[in-house]
């Protein structure tokens, strides 16, 4: 069983162009990612599926200097290029993750990992509308799910979101969800706008430099401390998911 982290990474982010190889603390926010995603209990292998096209090549430059293998597929269908990432490192199960979420928690990550290997469920993530910080967000599923996504979704938003296809039918993929209390989503810990990177900017330098890989404690020392962090970026609004599953 070969357990993999795919990250999905482009340059053409429309708010924020570029913005995953802008620097926090010295270092890419991509290398921060991967670097985060390499420190998950239970995954074995890291990939990062970029888009082709001469625009998104920094994108494989960064990773060639950190060792890191990168396919290239489809930019707007992202299911698609994450199964190809996927296959070509031999996944049994995937992990999904996204390239613009620097505050990522390991200890999270694995987390939705364990629970999602112990229960035997088709698909796990932390919870979507409560519970941790916007920009923990993990998706694992195994990869025959994910070759039946490919195969049948024909929606736009499934292609471009990967997942929604499998959490849109719980009857078919039954799902977990690791939510947490206190309810912490409204936290922004995201980079896809300038506010959001000022943010992330002033996180890390007030934490990277003594622990690089900052938990989810220590965030709430931080804004403990200096709630006036959580504001810089609150205003921004987040893309609601469509399609969510109802009670």
């Amino acid at each position: 069983m070969t357990i993999v982290a795919v990250i999905q990474a482009r340059m053409t982010s429309t708010r924020l162009p570029g913005k995953i190889l802008l620097p926090l603390a010295g270092r890419p926010i991509l290398a921060r990612v991967i670097e985060r995603a390499r420190a998950i209990e239970g995954v074995d292998r890291v990939v990062v599926a970029m888009p082709e096209g001469d625009a998104h090549t920094p994108i494989a430059t960064l990773c060639a200097t950190l060792n890191v293998p990168v396919v290239r597929g489809s930019e707007y269908d992202v299911l698609s290029r994450t199964l190809l990432a996927a296959e070509s490192v031999g996944a049994t199960i995937i992990m999904r993750l996204t390239s613009d979420c620097p505050f990522l928690d390991p200890a999270v990550s694995a987390a939705v990992l364990a629970g999602f290997r112990r229960t035997g469920v088709a698909y796990a993530s932390n919870a979507m509308e409560s519970g941790y910080p916007l920009g923990f967000d993990t998706q694992v599923t195994h990869m025959n799910a994910l070759r039946e996504a490919d195969a049948k979704a024909s929606d736009a938003y499934e292609r471009e979101h990967v997942m929604p296809f499998l959490w849109r039918r719980p009857d078919r993929y039954p799902a977990l969800y690791l939510d947490h209390r206190p309810n912490l989503r409204a936290w922004r810990l995201v980079v896809d706008t300038p506010e959001d990177y000022a943010m992330a900017c002033a996180v890390y330098d007030a934490l990277a430099p003594s622990e690089p890989l900052f938990d989810l404690a220590a965030l709430r020392r931080l804004f403990r401390e200096r709630p006036q962090l959580l504001t810089m970026n609150q205003a921004v609004p987040q893309t609601p998911y469509e399609g969510l599953p109802r009670a």
